[in-house]
């Protein structure tokens, strides 16, 4: 997580250090760099530590000699192996270092080790026995043994709650990490990022930090290059809920990253600020749209290339998109499509939160989005910049004036999606509108708020300009019939049964039907439920299955086809249920 000033001023002043390391600044850092000074609380976290190993290898005899200092190990007096072989603890019981030395059990252990060494244990059987990450690669026994070395010291007063260090230069290796040896400095548990939210203390905080810093270990032995630091703790935080979702420490940072929309995904410095922390949400959006093997597949995609571009998501995704949820559409799939659906899962938490979407939404912090002004007949406008991988939320509040509205979007460049959200307090519609062309909203006053998702979904780049423009008619009342008939798929989809209420699958009917049929079947071609609707009109229509066969019984997960008859018209769609 975040480690100590002396390495954030070490790092930023290296060049410094370099020239003129007899200065007043080059002494200072050195100085803090060997603990001979206190540090202040900051930010700073494994990243400059993975920095701090690539500074090393091109810069002089002087300056790589501060940098070796700063990623030495520390000499504690005292060290015992897990319960399972897999960690070597390293721990003092006199001195700064000084875990407490309580033994109840009487096994000659502080009780504070012991139960570091079983939480470790614990943490890897998840993540490598239960969640299939490789096994990390040893140190050749630097440490005392192969085992992975845990350093038990005093992080507290720099602000920190552990930092995993690489041993090795290159694209992945080893690495060992330092976690605080008691958590009971008042930084802990005494956040101020997100209000309501401090996140733990004590010995909560140590299985949060153990969790996290495992699954650096485990990281680095993928790819450890900075490039994707972001990404490094956005997952490790995420992980932290996998292993204790009963604690949410993570809900500390996440107003970080809902609160920022037009700050690019992969954007933050870990050292600087918390963006890369909140990003856990993105996680959360992965593992609960996808699956939690998603996550494992983007570390391998980066340990294939050697690289963490967003490209690798794309990859991915893809590959998930196209053999396990079926996703027929290719813009469904990659990279675009889930930061689409992240945009709009992003607009459903804290006060808007709906089932379907995050499970701890309720919790999340909701940006206050005004209401965009209208006027009739008048073309009002708005615009801004997004960055790549990001979005921007433009929000209509009929209040119950007739007629609808007119959107246009002047979109300069760049690789832009937009969705138009249709809410209501007992219904909801999400609706893919293209990339350009006008959206018409007819008879608009149906709904309690309309909101446009714009969402750049370039991988880089800064500076994306936009215009909205909306223009209000009060005659617009009644719309047009469908051009084609069309199913879509379910909201929400995937669709866990038992837990969302059910999904809505919608279709549009281009002309009356007196016929109207809607079937699920298996991926076998066995018949799971049918709807026969009889008679329906040419406009909109919606269905809500609920997750159960023809008997009452909920289906297994799977693949499930939906089918809509239309006197005679047919159409298909998939729909994935995961239990």
């Amino acid at each position: 997580m975040r480690t100590a000033l002396a390495l954030c001023v070490l790092l930023l002043n290296v060049s410094v250090i370099q020239a003129k390391v007899t200065t007043a600044q080059g002494v200072r850092a050195a100085r803090q760099l060997l603990r001979l000074e206190p540090a202040e609380p900051q930010f700073c976290g494994t990243p400059l530590a993975v920095a701090a190993a690539e500074a090393r290898q091109d810069a002089d005899p002087l300056a790589r000699g501060l940098l070796a200092s700063a990623l030495e190990r520390p000499d504690l007096d005292h060290q015992v192996v897990s319960p399972a072989g897999h960690f070597r603890l390293h721990y003092d019981m006199t001195g700064r270092d000084a875990v407490d030395t309580t033994d109840n059990d009487g096994n000659g252990i502080p009780d504070y080790v012991d139960l570091a060494a079983v939480v470790a244990d614990s943490a890897w059987q998840l993540q490598i026995d239960v969640l299939g990450y490789h096994v990390p690669p040893v140190d050749g026994g630097i440490g005392g043994g192969n085992e992975v070395d845990v350093y038990l010291v005093d992080l507290g007063q720099g602000g920190n709650y552990g930092i995993t260090y690489p041993i090795s230069n290159g694209g992945s290796g080893p690495a060992y990490f330092k976690v605080d040896n008691d958590f009971s400095n008042t930084i802990f548990g005494g956040s101020f990022i997100c209000p309501g939210y401090s996140g733990t203390r004590g010995t909560d905080a140590l299985r949060v930090t153990l969790a996290h810093e495992i699954f650096h270990v485990i990281q680095f032995g993928y790819y450890q290059g900075s490039d994707g630091s972001w990404w490094q703790e956005a997952s490790a935080t995420w992980m932290e809920d996998v292993a204790y979702p009963q604690l949410d420490d993570y809900l500390q940072y996440v107003c970080s990253f809902l609160l920022n929309p037009s700050r690019a995904l992969d954007s933050g410095i870990p050292s600087a600020d918390f963006h890369s922390y909140g990003a856990a949400v993105f996680g959360h959006f992965l593992d609960q749209r996808y699956g939690r093997d998603v996550i494992r597949w983007i570390w391998e995609e980066h340990q294939r290339r050697q690289s963490a571009r967003l490209d690798n998501f794309d990859s991915a995704l893809r590959n998930y998109n196209g053999n396990v949820l079926g996703v027929e559409d290719v813009s469904d799939a990659g990279i675009e499509g889930a930061y689409c659906d992240l945009g709009v899962w992003s607009w459903f938490v804290g006060d808007r939160f709906r089932e379907g979407f995050f499970e701890d939404g309720a919790s999340y912090a909701s940006e206050f989005t005004p209401a965009f002004p209208v006027a009739a007949k008048v073309a009002l406008s708005d615009s801004g910049r997004l960055d790549h991988m990001s979005r921007a939320y433009i929000r209509l509040e009929p209040q119950l004036l007739p007629g609808g509205a007119t959107i246009d979007t002047e979109l300069a460049r760049g690789r832009w999606r937009r969705q138009l959200l249709l809410i209501s307090a007992d219904s909801l519609k999400v609706r893919d509108v293209g990339t350009s062309g006008s959206i018409s909203i007819w008879g608009w006053d149906a709904w309690d708020e309309v909101v446009l998702v714009l969402s750049n979904v370039d991988v880089v780049g800064i500076g994306y300009e936009y215009e909205v423009i909306v223009t209000y008619d009060p005659e617009l009342n009644d719309g047009p019939a469908p051009n084609v008939l069309a199913l879509e798929s379910g909201v929400p989809n995937p669709f866990r049964p038992g837990q969302h209420d059910g999904t809505y699958i919608s279709f549009e009917l281009d002309q009356a039907s007196t016929q109207t049929r809607l079937t699920l079947f298996a991926a076998d071609g066995a018949l799971v439920r049918r709807f026969d609707l009889g008679e329906r009109s040419a406009r909109r229509h919606s269905v809500r299955w609920d997750g159960t066969n023809e008997d009452g019984v909920l289906v297994a997960a799977g693949i499930y086809y939906t089918v809509l008859q239309a006197d005679g018209v047919e159409a298909r769609k998939r729909l994935a249920v995961i239990r």
